[in-house]
């Protein structure tokens, strides 16, 4: 069965992953896991709350690494069980994506421009921590909380970054 899970990228990394069709790993990314669920209190009827939980860290991770973007970025793809490893006690739902393929790839996620200054207060105060540490943070905490990701169309992604 296959699993949404969501992977924040750089700009650079998302185009390099369209134009050769492949991103070889390790990734790091965020799904509905069995631990976030439960963590939550999410029941099978509330996947889509759990996948949103799984966008949101995401989005969190996605200002801890060290890219330079001046928005966060987060690539949505329908992965196999088989394709990813999950931690059983990682509350976040963090998992290991070892190959990503942009046939995989259903969705893009991206701040609006508006997000720019807050993205920058947060990167520093997150850049190299975990979700958990990083959430300790006013700026991270700010963005989380003012600026939600948009939807875009995988074809949208030149036009993003």
């Amino acid at each position: 069965m296959a699993q949404m899970v969501f992977v924040p990228l750089s700009g650079p990394a998302a185009r390099e992953l369209r134009d050769s069709g492949t991103l070889t790993g390790p990734l790091a990314g965020h799904a509905a896991t069995p631990a976030l669920m439960r963590a939550h209190g999410y029941d099978a009827d509330a996947l889509e709350d759990a996948e949103f939980a799984a966008l949101s860290y995401a989005a969190i991770h996605a200002v801890t690494l060290d890219i330079g973007d001046p928005l966060r970025l987060v690539i949505a793809a329908e992965l196999g069980a088989d394709r990813i490893a999950a931690d059983p006690a990682d509350t976040y739902g963090e998992v290991g994506v070892g190959e990503l393929r942009w046939a995989d790839v259903r969705a893009l996620f991206v701040d609006d421009p508006v997000a720019r200054s807050a993205v920058a207060a947060a990167r520093p105060a997150a850049r190299g921590q975990t979700v958990t540490d990083a959430l300790e943070h006013d700026p991270v905490a700010t963005l989380l909380d003012e600026h939600d990701l948009l939807w875009f169309a995988p074809e949208e992604l030149d036009q993003l970054t």
